[in-house]
Formats: C-alpha cells, sequence, structure tokens
C-alpha cells in the first residue's frame, strides 16, 4: 500500500469507545482532585494543629480535628467540583467527536 492511499484512510473510533473512554477519564482525574484535596487539607489541618500546640503551651493534637475539619471537608469541595467540570469538558469533547463521525 503506497503512502498516498494510507494517508487517505483515518482511523475511526467506535462510539462505544469514545463514551467509555470519557468515563474513564471522568472517574480517574476525580478522584486523583479528590485525593489532592484530601491531602491538602490534612495539610492544613496538621499545620493548624502545630499552630494551635506552639500557642497554648504544647498542648495535645488531636488529629481527628484535621481529618474532621480540614481534610474531609476539602475533599469533597474538591471531589464535587472536579466531577462536574470533568463531566462538563468531557461531554463536550464526546458530542464533537461523535458528531465528526
Amino acid at each position: 500500500m503506497s503512502t498516498a492511499v494510507a494517508s487517505r484512510v483515518k482511523a475511526r473510533r467506535s462510539a462505544i469507545s469514545i463514551v467509555s473512554a470519557s468515563v474513564v477519564r471522568t472517574i480517574v482525574f476525580t478522584v486523583t482532585c479528590t485525593g489532592l484535596g484530601m491531602g491538602l487539607g490534612l495539610f492544613a489541618g496538621i499545620l493548624v494543629q502545630v499552630v494551635r500546640s506552639l500557642m497554648h503551651r504544647n498542648a495535645p493534637i488531636d488529629m481527628t480535628v484535621a481529618y474532621r475539619f480540614f481534610a474531609f471537608p476539602l475533599a469533597a469541595i474538591c471531589g464535587v467540583s472536579a466531577l462536574v467540570v470533568f463531566v462538563v469538558l468531557e461531554t463536550r469533547t464526546a458530542r464533537r467527536l461523535l458528531a465528526a463521525r
């Protein structure tokens, strides 16, 4: 097969391939953003607990506060935000790819 003929043939993705790839990308990016939010929230909570401990003359550090009031709420906010953003982006991309078929 010559290169002129090969350059005219385009590989076409199926609709199932486009939709499943969009779903997988959305799930992976949402989980990643949720994990990053959890990590940043826990880091902020630990810093707040350390500063509080230093200001109140070596008060004990309660890690449940870091999780309950910092890590989990920030992870939830990041997860929901990422889910909404990635669903919108992937829907646009999937529609464009499906329309181009």
